[in-house]
């Protein structure tokens, strides 16, 4: 089975205490076991499926209420956004403090080795985040009791030993069990003859190994497609301009016309621009506009126009109003003429900086910002690295205050931000 399901599973099975335990165990002494009520699980499963309804559609399957489902053929991805995503934010004052900080170290640690790109410092961090999750598990949950020693089931020490297996064989994920199922799934479907299914596999693997072969010695027996419509516009880099756009040219309008005069600085202010709804980004995500989205009730959009962005080397985050083209001075030729080219831009509106007490005492699994709706500013599409989910929670910040804020989720998989 997946780690991650098995760890999950693990702390749930702790937290709400349904391990098997026995005299003079008992699950009323566990400061730890704070689902053991059913209300207090109840509310937070509710909790678990609201939160899921801000995450973008590129991040597939989201977590279903697990109050209601963990029992309903609950999806390890489930788990996985779940758990590694979502469970920090939410579970910030609900579990006992020192069993929180032993959690956010395991989400950290799995959060830097679930990246298709690991650096040297980022292994680090996660080896010595293990070793020392592994080490405080025991103390704080085994507590080196005999009745608690099935506590330390074998996905526990297996953590551990991530890092090192990664630096031999390179990323986790990408040799995780999701590719084998991918293909065990699609071999499955190509069965033709039931009477005889194991031969009939051998024989469709084996004539999918040849055309892969044949395929890779001529590849022009394998046209590419064209993956976009004629519509779209490349902007190179794996930056890809998508429709819908304004199907008439207009003046820019608040929000966001006085940030696009700034960005072009001259006195011009007769110009026209077409709002664009859609870009596809290097990683495959898609990131949308407010434009659009808002048109839409909120309990029917999976919310993809919050990004992750690098401005003057920093990384933040921020909400897309829309993109456009604009018209930009770029020297003058031979002739005297005004050269003119267009700039892709995104009009976007600032999150502030995460909280950073409470960024540091999580181990920075939980970045906790504030919409700044007057904050708006114009920057190159190509600044944008990632779609995020941005939750919005109330908690009490490690100063004392109590506010509205949003935290920040990242997909499993991709380049995770460093604040």
């Amino acid at each position: 089975m997946h780690l991650a399901q098995l760890l999950s599973d693990l702390l749930l099975s702790l937290w709400r205490g349904t391990m098997d335990h026995t005299l003079p165990d008992h699950v009323s002494t566990w400061p730890w076991a704070i689902f053991s009520d059913t209300e207090t699980w109840e509310t937070h499963g509710e909790a678990v499926s609201n939160a899921a309804q801000h995450l973008p559609g590129s991040f597939d399957r989201k977590p279903r209420n697990p109050a209601e489902k963990i029992n309903s053929g609950y999806k390890t991805w489930e788990y996985q956004v779940y758990i590694f995503g979502l469970g920090p934010a939410l579970l910030f004052d609900i579990l006992p403090r020192p069993y929180w900080l032993n959690y956010c170290r395991l989400v950290r640690g799995f959060q830097l080795i679930n990246q298709h790109s690991i650096s040297r410092e980022d292994a680090r961090t996660a080896q010595a985040l293990f070793t020392q999750w592994e080490l405080e598990f025991e103390m704080l949950y085994y507590q080196r009791r005999a009745e608690r020693l099935h506590f330390i089931r074998p996905c526990v020490h297996q953590v551990s030993h991530l890092v090192r297996e990664a630096v031999k064989k390179g990323p986790p994920i990408c040799y995780s069990q999701w590719t084998m199922e991918r293909t065990i799934g699609n071999l499955g479907q190509e069965i033709r003859q039931p009477s005889n299914p194991y031969a009939n596999l051998s024989r469709e693997g084996v004539r999918r190994c040849q055309v892969n072969a044949l395929k890779a010695m001529m590849p022009d027996l394998s046209p590419d497609k064209p993956p976009f419509p004629t519509t779209a516009i490349d902007l190179g880099d794996g930056y890809i301009l998508l429709h819908k756009r304004d199907s008439r040219p207009m003046v820019p309008r608040e929000p966001g016309a006085e940030a696009i005069f700034q960005y072009l600085g001259h006195r011009c202010r007769n110009f026209k621009i077409r709002r664009w709804a859609h870009v596809r980004l290097p990683n495959g995500q898609i990131a949308r506009t407010a434009w659009r989205e808002t048109e839409r009730p909120p309990e029917k959009v999976r919310p993809a126009r919050h990004v992750k962005i690098v401005i003057e080397g920093e990384t933040r985050v921020a909400e897309v109003l829309y993109f456009t083209r604009l018209p930009v001075e770029a020297g003058i030729d031979d002739d005297d003429n005004q050269i003119w080219v267009w700039k892709d831009v995104a009009v976007i509106s600032m999150f502030s900086l995460p909280d950073n007490d409470l960024l540091e005492l999580s181990c920075h699994t939980v970045s906790s910002c504030r919409l700044e709706d007057d904050d708006i500013r114009v920057i190159d599409i190509k600044s944008i690295l990632g779609v995020v989910g941005m939750v919005p929670h109330k908690p009490t910040l490690p100063s004392g205050v109590t506010e509205d804020r949003y935290f920040m989720v990242e997909r499993p998989g991709l380049d995770i931000a460093t604040f």
